[in-house]
């Protein structure tokens, strides 16, 4: 689905079995930036996806309110997303989709924007440019789970889907904390979705980013 933060909480998981464990359990493995279930990833995993111009830095969020997005929290947010997505996928029928299954779907999310004006969305904020494929993978793989599950109007059955794992998260609290009710890290009091990335359409099914002019 488009990028920083495609996913809204439309709907709440009552009883989510995604818990944040104690986070001395996870930054006690030196180099561990988070654990899904038992896969871990590590800062570099993270780090490669970043520059030296990686700071946080405000925009406008949907809402229209500032808020501050901090690089580093959102490219570990974006790799949880695809271990859950991607596992969520493999309990569907058909399993997890193919390569070109996947490229189809994130063609109809870029709607033609070329590739560098896909990466000029994140380098201008620091991230390096190979971001801009791991988060439009991402947003393919969350569409992709919102047609096997039926979620055609709200994130419901997502987040059901996510639940039925019961895969706990463990976040290192250099990140922020991990929110289950809206499967992201929370690093500030204006944690959320950025404007400047944002997806057009009625349905989970039938979204698009909208690519800056500039």
């Amino acid at each position: 689905m488009g990028s920083f933060r495609k996913l809204t909480a439309l709907a709440a998981v009552a009883g989510a079995t995604l818990a944040v464990l104690g986070l001395t359990g996870c930054d006690s493995k030196i180099g561990t930036a988070a654990v899904v279930g038992h896969d871990h990833i590590k800062d570099s995993d993270v780090s490669q996806y970043l520059t030296v111009n990686a700071k946080p830095f405000s925009v406008q969020s949907q809402s229209g309110a500032p808020q501050t997005i901090v690089p580093r929290s959102y490219v570990l947010t974006a790799l949880i997303r695809e271990e859950l997505f991607s596992k969520a996928l493999a309990k569907t029928s058909g399993g997890i989709p193919s390569d070109s299954v996947i490229a189809s779907a994130e063609q109809q999310l870029t709607q033609g924007a070329s590739k560098a004006q896909q990466e000029k969305q994140y380098t201008q904020y620091g991230f390096k440019g190979s971001f801009a494929a791991l988060d439009l993978r991402d947003s393919a793989l969350e569409g992709l789970l919102a047609q096997r599950v039926g979620a055609t109007t709200d994130a419901g059955p997502i987040f059901k889907a996510i639940e039925d794992l019961h895969l706990p998260v463990s976040v290192s609290g250099r990140y922020g904390s991990w929110d289950e009710s809206s499967l992201s890290l929370k690093t500030g009091p204006a944690d959320g979705a950025p404007s400047f990335v944002q997806l057009n359409g009625a349905s989970y099914g039938n979204q698009a980013p909208v690519v800056p002019s500039s």
